[in-house]
């Protein structure tokens, strides 16, 4: 009898887990958190391994606007890199105008270890008087080897009415203009204002989740 226990089975010989057989490709096994006071009762369940296999990325900084157009990061040997953004993208809308490779790679963001999908954005924006600010978070797809320049292309853009410092404004977003990610992109975050001269800061997470 001792020989049939479950620990002593082969892998030919063990049953795969419930509900294996109708769960979808992708997901994990997991348990939901159930109503007891014990926190025990839970059931077996089937997620989606983007919900679990999960990465929060900082997006962070601030600028004094020029009042029309986007503004990114410094270069990483400013001394306010990579939080100041004042370098003009010259343009007020996100991929009408290219930038150089150079000039966004040595501004720093993030770089996309694997293939993945942006979940949610959120956190808080603030800007010291009356104004409406625009953070833009984008990304770029580098070429190896190739110093064509390159087109931003825009993951989200979140509109906030600002009017004191003292007042943060939230930020929660789930749907995004284009919410997928290739392993080597670079995210880095470019915003305005329709005002002159108002300091806003931004600082924000990125939730980003993985299939593979």
């Amino acid at each position: 009898m001792a020989a049939n226990e479950h620990k002593n089975l082969t892998d030919i010989n063990r049953h795969n887990p419930m509900g294996f057989e109708n769960a979808t490709n992708d997901t994990l096994l997991s348990k939901d958190s159930g109503t007891s006071a014990t926190g025990t009762d839970g059931n077996l369940v089937w997620l989606p391994k983007s919900s679990i296999k999960t990465t929060v990325v900082p997006v962070k900084g601030y600028t004094t606007s020029n009042g029309s157009t986007y503004e990114y990061a410094q270069q990483m040997t400013d001394a306010q890199s990579p939080f100041e953004h004042n370098v003009d993208y010259g343009s007020g809308t996100v991929g009408d105008a290219t930038l150089d490779v150079s000039d966004i790679f040595r501004a720093g963001g993030y770089v996309s270890h694997s293939n993945c999908t942006v979940n949610k954005i959120s956190g808080w924006l603030v800007g010291n008087a009356a104004t409406v600010a625009t953070l833009a978070i984008c990304k770029i797809t580098p070429v190896n080897n190739d110093a064509t320049p390159l087109r931003p292309v825009l993951i989200d853009e979140i509109e906030i009415t600002c009017s004191t410092n003292d007042k943060l404004q939230s930020i929660s977003e789930i749907t995004f203009s284009n919410d997928s990610l290739l392993e080597g992109d670079i995210v880095f975050a470019m915003i305005k204002a329709d005002v002159t001269a108002r300091v806003i800061f931004f600082n924000v997470t990125m939730e980003l989740s993985y299939d593979n």
